[in-house]
């Protein structure tokens, strides 16, 4: 089911480890650009550009237990991609907290279900950054398309809340949903008007959970830090803005995804910050324990 390769400082063996890195290599259902199915691989060359030591947190990530599992095979089909990627999640050590990298942002259903069943009994809340609504019911003849993922998301039984930030576009059916059923969403103009803490303080309450995941939707960013994802969205949040999120969500989380990284469309620099992001969790997350 897996295939080993390595993000950097991931030494440790599954057992023992607080940390598993898993790649969800899946990009079947991508409607623009195609190709983060090589994501999970540049982030992880990318990784190693950093010092294993984090002054903003005083954590260094070379004396935690993380291991890398390498990517599972996912096949083409997003039925059969869903279902074994519960399948894998099922085998992980619960003590250790899951960073998965994608991969499209289909792969975030199978992973909340799962964690919601496996690890929070009372409830789990997600927060996705994402450009876009996904609240499709359909894409693309399929249900378990990229761009029905928080539709698929709200489904799920053990989901007691949801939240997304960063929000500037989706079809008019979507923000209808959305408004009919009382989703809770923020857009990119609310974080740059009235800042990330601001909106993640209403994010945050509305949410109203001790266990939270987190889905980051690498376009929920302006394409000026992050080009290379699967749909660019002009008049995104900032590199800054997703630090804080991280920081302010790490003591609750359970779990995170990386998703949409489409490394052919740059010289490297989505990578390089999908790998700081996933670092800067794993710095936040220890911290918060300690």
């Amino acid at each position: 089911m897996f295939q080993r390769c390595g993000f950097a400082d991931a030494d440790a063996d599954l057992e023992g480890a607080n940390y598993v890195v898993v790649g969800l290599p899946f990009d079947c259902t991508a409607s623009f650009r195609s190709g983060s199915r090589d994501g999970p691989d540049a982030i992880r060359l990318a990784s190693f550009n950093f010092e294993s030591y984090d002054p903003f947190y005083d954590v260094d990530l070379a004396e935690l237990a993380i291991c890398d599992l390498g990517n599972m095979e996912l096949g083409a089909d997003p039925v059969y991609a869903k279902e074994t990627i519960k399948e894998g999640i099922a085998l992980l050590p619960k003590a250790a907290i899951p960073i998965f990298l994608g991969g499209e942002h289909s792969i975030t259903p199978p992973i909340v279900e799962s964690l919601a069943r496996l690890r929070a009994p009372e409830g789990l809340g997600v927060l996705v950054l994402d450009a876009h609504l996904d609240l499709r019911e359909e894409y693309g003849c399929t249900r378990y398309s990229h761009a029905c993922a928080s539709r698929r998301i709200l489904e799920k039984k053990g989901v007691k809340s949801y939240a997304s930030i960063g929000i500037r576009s989706g079809s008019k059916e979507e923000f209808s949903f959305a408004k009919e059923n009382g989703i809770s969403y923020f857009n990119a103009l609310e974080v740059k008007e009235k800042g990330i803490d601001y909106v993640l303080d209403r994010a945050l309450k509305s949410l109203n959970c001790e266990q939270i995941y987190l889905s980051i939707d690498l376009d929920a960013l302006d394409p000026a830090f992050a080009p290379a994802v699967g749909n660019p969205e002009p008049f995104g949040i900032t590199a800054w803005d997703v630090k804080r999120v991280i920081e302010r969500a790490a003591p609750l989380a359970v779990g995170l995804d990386i998703n949409e990284l489409t490394p052919a469309y740059d010289r490297g620099e989505t990578a390089l910050l999908a790998a700081r992001l996933a670092r800067e969790f794993i710095a936040a997350t220890a911290k918060a324990k300690n």
